[in-house]
């Protein structure tokens, strides 16, 4: 969680200098870019990656499972680039269209080798997380993203174009993969088996529709603005959703350690254990998503206006919209790592299906203001009708997957959610009207409202007696930084030992 926390607040610091220095066309450019290379890197999963965690989590032989996964891996690279060489040329010379400006069709083979290299090295983050590596899955992480910013620094205050920016996001990458091998000890590599690549194959098999759908839904959208509106608006709408994703730090922090846990626990068919760990999983997560999202959407404007710039006011209405996607998406976490972790993958590719359906078709309706080639009169809401499509996608999604678990294992209701929903509404209320006595002016005024709207949501919350002593210590514990270093301190001394 504190890797994610970190990494969100450096995305931010990244995005804050773009949007001062660059402004929104340049930072749509990459967007455009991550979104057209991002629809085909499913090629480089293809389902292994959540199949490597569930067999070695499963104590399966694992040099075999790492040889596997490592060699697959690297024929998975080759084919993405094969394909986006392809792609492009078949876009220019058999159809005969093109790009915005020859910056966009440079940018995207720069992104194609971010995702090259980030590929190679989540090889090492999901072997060291199937193992419960912790420290070391997210140490290069951590070093990775630090390099990235502080590279983005330099090209935003140094003038440069878009490219620069873009070879700034491969240079981090580079590090994270170069850290990620010094780290990698005490684990055997051993050789590929076609018993162990038709293990991981079965088990990726209904999973390759999820990862396809997945990058769909978060790339194609990018795309469809860039085809019918300008870098601009897909600026506004690419640096509103890396801030929404900043929201999902704590969901995706306990959901990538729910895969091994609900895995281990139902090889020993401990289904009790499973529906307690999910159980406490959704309350922790709602307790903390509803105020987050509530305080985001009452502050947009102010939000967009001090930490982007003026610039970015076209994305407020975007920040009041988006956002709530995060909720439905957090409180799915929990629910769809149980059905993985209970060998029903094709459940939550069920669930993405959903989601993609849905999302595409308003991506279609809602963002083009017309389609020329049908004679087709649309909505043309452009990057707001992106985020409305993304948020009725998710509801879609996280009503299927509550009922399928509920079908699987019978996971009881928290009625106390309510709770935490309407504690952040009154918190967003009470804060919309001292906005209207003391505007928001300043970065620190911002800060105290923020901290202000927490307080005020803790305190309806412990009126209800839904957050007690027991909840504020295990916060305290969770936050204890030194106990975080010993850990980490143990679990590399013990990997040299």
């Amino acid at each position: 969680m504190s890797t994610n926390l970190l990494d969100g607040l450096l995305a931010y610091v990244a995005l804050y200098f773009i949007s001062r220095d660059m402004g929104p066309e340049a930072y749509g450019i990459i967007g455009f870019a991550i979104g057209f290379v991002g629809l085909f890197t499913i090629l480089t999963d293809l389902g292994f990656n959540p199949a490597h965690m569930k067999r070695v989590s499963e104590e399966k032989d694992i040099g075999t499972c790492i040889g596997t996964y490592l060699v697959s891996k690297l024929i998975f690279v080759f084919i993405l680039i094969f394909v986006i060489i392809g792609v492009v040329g078949i876009w220019k010379i058999i159809l005969g269209r093109g790009f915005e400006s020859s910056t966009h069709e440079l940018a995207i083979y720069i992104i194609l080798c971010y995702y090259a290299v980030n590929s190679i090295g989540t090889f090492f983050y999901y072997t060291y997380m199937a193992t419960k590596k912790i420290a070391k899955a997210q140490i290069p992480l951590v070093i990775g993203t630090i390099t990235r910013t502080i590279s983005i620094i330099i090209v935003a205050l140094s003038g440069f174009d878009a490219l620069a920016l873009a070879w700034a996001y491969v240079l981090g990458e580079i590090i994270f993969l170069f850290v990620s091998v010094l780290l990698f000890r005490g684990l055997p590599i051993k050789r590929p088996t076609k018993e162990c690549f038709r293990n991981y194959y079965v088990f990726a098999m209904p999973l390759i529709l999820v990862g396809i759908s997945y990058t769909i839904i978060v790339n194609a959208d990018k795309v469809i603005i860039q085809l019918f509106w300008t870098s601009e608006e897909v600026g506004y709408y690419f640096a509103s959703f890396r801030i929404v994703q900043f929201l999902l730090v704590a969901a995706a922090a306990v959901g990538t350690l729910l895969l091994p846990t609900i895995s281990g626990y139902h090889s020993k068919q401990d289904t009790e254990s499973i529906k307690k760990t999910v159980f406490l999983s959704e309350r922790y997560i709602s307790m903390l998503i509803f105020p987050i999202v509530i305080g985001m959407v009452v502050l947009a404007e102010p939000t967009v206006r001090i930490l982007l710039s003026s610039s970015f006011y076209p994305a407020v209405p975007i920040l009041m919209v988006l956002p709530f996607f995060v909720i439905f998406e957090a409180l799915t976490q929990p629910y769809l790592y149980e059905l993985i972790g209970m060998n029903k993958p094709n459940l939550a590719r069920n669930r993405i299906l959903i989601i993609m359906v849905f999302t595409i078709l308003l991506n279609i309706i809602l963002i083009p203001k017309d389609i020329g080639s049908l004679g087709l009169k649309l909505f043309g809401l452009g990057a707001i009708g992106a985020s409305i499509a993304m948020v009725v996608g998710y509801i879609a999604g996280f009503i299927y997957c509550r009922y399928a678990a509920w079908k699987l294992a019978k996971n009881p209701f928290n009625p106390r959610i309510f709770f935490h929903l309407f504690s952040a509404v009154i918190m967003g209320i009470i804060l919309y009207v001292l906005l209207t006595f003391v505007p928001i002016d300043r970065w620190y005024v911002l800060l105290g409202y923020s901290l202000l709207g927490l307080g005020i949501y803790l305190c309806i919350l412990r009126l209800f007696k839904e957050f007690t002593r027991k909840d504020f210590d295990f916060v305290l514990d969770l936050l204890n930084i030194k106990k975080m270093w010993n850990y980490i301190r143990d679990e590399i001394k013990r990997e040299k030992q």
